[in-house]
């Protein structure tokens, strides 16, 4: 019979198993599917080897990576076990190991535990975490009441803290506006996870990251792009999607589930202008060119847009609007004309076509 994780753990002498930490019985959810698999594994922190011979036995067909401070460490060194010396409080040393080694499929730190040395390993290696890989802080014990003296360091905030607010901006979804978040960190990968979740003593990272460029739009123009149309610009705020942007001037996620929070709109002439109604029917001040109209973070969809040509360039220009809304209608108005659903629908797609003026 082949045995658990718990039970190599245990054989080993590892603290992760059940005589004492309990982690590899909660590990073993999400480690057992890629048992047999080519993954590589990486471990901050080898002490006497026990948990890097574990993942050796229990991931036959993986490459293991031990990283300490201390030259010893070499010692552990096996045909299936590789083993880097690297202080992780140092951002050249995990940059050369990430450029080496990465990506990883399992990271897992276990090292100093050190508030400061927790968190600066977490923001240098997640982002070579692969998508749909796991990232393992373990110890956070070391946060918090008689370990903090010795743990401290010169920390301001413990890994937990940190933790709490990237958590804080995942639930939250898009009733936080990222813009107003100052770590780039989190800006960048706050919602880029399918889950957190605390362990007695430890956190386990999935993380996902949307196709290429999540910013870039995917959909289909709602109409055919005449051959003389102008470069536009379509910035559109997407509820669970964030800012989208369509550089041929349109922007469709594809679904009724994700509809427009705020828009602003950009053209090669400057010519434009525009203003978004309210899930109330109140339409918006008329924005220019560059400027945001409509709410980031408030969860609070668009039921309309009017889109014209501004006064000085009426008469080169002229602007067509295409917009979809929530159940399936549709609307398509000229320049200056209001174009919404109805019903009140939300919005869920638009397209702004710009043309010299043939008349």
């Amino acid at each position: 019979m082949t045995a658990t994780l718990d039970e190599l753990g245990l054989r080993f002498g590892t603290d992760k198993a059940s005589q004492f930490h309990n982690y590899l019985n909660f590990y073993e959810s999400f480690m057992a599917p890629l048992r047999e698999r080519p993954i590589t594994l990486l471990e901050i922190g080898v002490f006497h080897g026990a948990s890097l011979a574990t993942w050796a036995e229990y991931f036959p067909h993986a490459k293991i990576v031990g990283v300490d401070i201390q030259p010893s460490a070499k010692q552990y060194a096996s045909e299936r076990v590789q083993i880097e010396l690297a202080d992780q409080s140092n951002l050249q040393h995990l940059a050369e190991l990430c450029a080496k080694h990465g990506p990883f499929d399992i990271v897992i730190e276990d090292g100093s535990h050190m508030w400061e040395h927790q968190t600066t390993t977490l923001r240098a290696l997640f982002p070579f975490v692969r998508n749909g890989g796991t990232y393992v802080v373990e110890d956070l014990q070391t946060n918090y009441g008689a370990m903090q003296d010795k743990y401290r360091g010169v920390a301001s905030e413990t890994c937990v803290a940190f933790l709490k607010r990237w958590m804080d901006v995942f639930v939250a979804d898009d009733l936080m506006d990222l813009e107003g978040v100052e770590d780039a960190f989190l800006r960048t990968y706050g919602r880029a996870i399918d889950s957190m979740t605390f362990h007695r003593r430890a956190c386990v990272i999935r993380k996902r990251v949307l196709d290429a460029d999540w910013r870039l739009n995917r959909g289909e123009p709602l109409s055919p792009r005449p051959a003389d149309a102008l470069q536009v610009t379509l910035n559109a705020h997407v509820g669970m999607r964030g800012d989208v942007f369509g550089a041929g001037g349109f922007v469709d996620e594809g679904a009724d589930l994700y509809t427009f929070q705020g828009i602003s709109l950009a053209s090669e002439t400057g010519a434009l202008e525009y203003r978004v109604r309210s899930p109330e029917g109140e339409w918006s001040e008329w924005a220019a060119e560059g400027v945001f109209a409509g709410t980031r973070g408030l969860a609070r969809a668009i039921t309309g847009v009017c889109v014209r040509v501004v006064e000085r360039a009426a008469a080169l220009h002229v602007v067509e609007t295409y917009a979809g809304f929530v159940g399936g209608i549709s609307s398509q108005v000229k320049d200056g004309e209001p174009c919404y659903a109805p019903n009140g629908a939300a919005m869920r797609a638009l397209q702004v076509v710009l043309r010299p003026k043939t008349e």
